[in-house]
């Protein structure tokens, strides 16, 4: 790892804790001098570095997209982030059905919490799609062509509605300690014939072995994805 990359790295952590910190803090009857931190680290360490990283490190970086990579990458990781906390919303939900007294009201909390990281997400992502992507289908495209993308939209759209909803849950940007718990608790919200597609960045075998020796006989495992980078499996509950 270059020494760039694990200074940003590392103040990007930095910076993700401090901010969750202060976001977790704010609106609960805290003194104002709590508030005030929270505006004086974001106006003197979150733009800052925003800026910093737009003034010198984007310009290398559109550079090296043209030659070596892929402009809609970082999209495609919105939609990860996008299928994970749909997937967590849902165990939330599901799990709500049977809690009660404290449990629920901390569930809910948390249901929340996924709720408002989700829509931030999500309201993002459709202006970057709004700002970027389309102007340039618009100045390039001829209208033919772009007839064509919006019917295979819209064909793509209606044969998703129709098909088996089988949830995926991509646990790839989850920290490795709670990857097993979120899948066992998806695994148990499920109801008889249903499914989920567990999305992992490696081959989850030892996964498999612990739900034989928990769950012998009242699961399926059927490999859709066999990586090289990604592993995708349809973990069903048998009916």
């Amino acid at each position: 790892m270059s020494s760039l990359t694990e200074a940003i790295q590392k103040h990007h952590r930095s910076l993700g804790k401090t901010l969750e910190a202060h976001a977790r803090g704010v609106g609960g009857g805290e003194p104002q001098t709590e508030r005030n931190l929270f505006v004086a680290f974001l106006k003197g360490d979150l733009l800052p570095h925003a800026r910093g990283e737009e003034r010198h490190l984007y310009g290398a970086v559109d550079a090296l997209v043209r030659e070596h990579g892929k402009a809609t990458a970082t999209m495609m990781i919105d939609h990860e982030f996008i299928n994970d906390y749909v997937a967590k919303i849902e165990l939330a939900t599901n799990r709500l059905e049977s809690a009660d007294g404290s449990e629920r009201a901390q569930m809910l909390r948390e249901l929340r919490e996924l709720s408002l990281r989700l829509d931030a997400i999500v309201e993002l992502h459709l202006a970057k799609e709004e700002r970027v992507y389309l102007p340039l289908i618009e100045r390039y495209l001829d209208q033919a062509h772009q007839q064509q993308i919006l019917e295979a939209i819209h064909e793509s759209y209606e044969e998703e509605k129709k098909m088996p909803k089988e949830r995926p849950l991509d646990v790839r940007n989850v920290v490795p300690r709670e990857r097993h718990t979120l899948i066992f608790d998806t695994f148990t919200a499920l109801k008889p014939g249903e499914a989920f597609v567990l999305i992992n960045d490696h081959d989850p075998r030892p996964l498999y072995y612990q739900f034989q020796a928990e769950h012998s006989g009242q699961f399926s495992w059927d490999y859709l994805e066999q990586g090289p980078e990604v592993w995708r499996v349809r973990i069903g509950r048998r009916a």
